[in-house]
């Protein structure tokens, strides 16, 4: 045999063997990094498209005037006005964007392909705020129930638990209805209800923070990034929206209209009182909003739709509403009394998106 020969055969087989190997491994960067930034691009640009229908459907049903805003909010989002195309239906109270983006491959182009078109479409509607605030408390999650656990409660007007509802401890009162989709349970002594309703219907959670966006950013009042008001004198004299925390530290808070922050809102002190006449609306978009410490007076609204409110400290008063997706209270002496005056806070109608 020709050692030479062989050698050679086999230096030939693997310069073909790298070559194929070579070949599966650019194929492969393609499926990855390409794919990839399609998928990045396909979030973004349907994030953005959300955004610009829930910001036309605020106008609705005036059509002219929806697509007049949903046209501006693709502009402000990087979007030129004719890369959308805008329909609306059902009595012009629902409002759909489309677009198209042409994303470009890097890996691909080797093997002849040059991109792909990405595709976006969002539903919005608009509606009265809803049922929701009916009620001195709303828990809208379908799955965690609504425990109130404590004593010397008093919570003035009826409650709502999409899932089950649970009373623990002694001398709490509920002077109008508890409404349940599920189960209601009691433990303890001196728990006074106006009336329990078992297996009641689900009401949906509204939302209507685009409609405060553009509201604070028409009155100039919004911000990016964590805002803290420190001090014995917060005065915030009109609505505002926040794009990120909210922590009030002090004595007095002085609030009106709505204050919207995407993420947590934090009350922290003792002797917190909101002193305004105006009613107020505290609005976490997707985080909780906490009440630390003892005898806080909050008028008007704590709306969490995609978090929890939650209490920690004692005599504490909301002279409003309580309504978020879950409800914690740890402590003594909460009371919650709700009117229809804090309602004045709230835009008349909300959007949300539709599937």
């Amino acid at each position: 045999m020709n050692i030479d020969k062989v050698i050679k055969n086999e230096n030939g087989s693997s310069i073909v063997i790298f070559a194929l190997i070579l070949v599966a491994m650019l194929g492969f960067s393609a499926l990855v990094v390409d794919v990839g930034n399609v998928a990045l691009h396909k979030a973004k640009t349907q994030s953005i498209v959300d955004a610009i229908a829930l910001a036309g459907a605020q106008d609705l049903p005036d059509t002219t005037k929806a697509a007049q805003t949903a046209q501006q909010y693709a502009e402000l989002n990087g979007i030129s006005p004719s890369e959308i195309q805008i329909t609306f239906s059902n009595s012009n109270n629902l409002i759909q964007i489309n677009t198209a983006e042409n994303v470009e491959y890097y890996f691909a182009k080797i093997f002849n392909q040059q991109g792909t078109t990405v595709q976006s479409v969002a539903k919005a509607s608009k509606s009265l705020i809803g049922e929701a605030f009916s009620y001195t408390l709303f828990s809208g999650s379908a799955s965690t129930q609504l425990i109130l656990n404590g004593s010397s409660m008093n919570i003035e007007g009826s409650c709502h638990s999409n899932s089950s509802f649970t009373v623990n401890g002694s001398y709490l009162t509920i002077t109008g209805v508890a409404e349940a989709c599920k189960k209601i349970m009691t433990n303890g002594n001196f728990i006074s209800i106006g009336k329990e309703i078992e297996s009641a219907p689900f009401i949906e959670m509204p939302d209507f923070s685009a409609t405060i966006k553009a509201q604070a950013e028409e009155a100039g009042t919004t911000y990016s990034g964590n805002k803290t008001y420190n001090g014995s004198n917060i005065d915030v004299d009109s609505g505002l929206y926040v794009n990120g925390t909210v922590t009030i530290n002090g004595s007095r808070f002085c609030g009106a209209g709505c204050i919207l922050a995407t993420s947590n809102v934090t009350f922290n002190g003792s002797n917190l009182n909101q002193t305004t006449g105006d009613a107020v609306c505290i609005y976490s978009q997707n985080g909780n909003i906490i009440v630390n410490g003892s005898n806080v007076t909050i008028d008007g609204i704590l709306y969490a739709p995609n978090g929890s409110v939650i209490f920690n400290g004692s005599n504490q008063t909301i002279n409003g509403r309580v309504v978020a997706k879950t409800i914690t209270i740890n402590g003594s002496g909460i009371n919650v009394i709700g009117d229809s005056s804090e309602l004045n806070s709230l835009p008349s109608y909300g959007t949300k998106l539709e599937i």
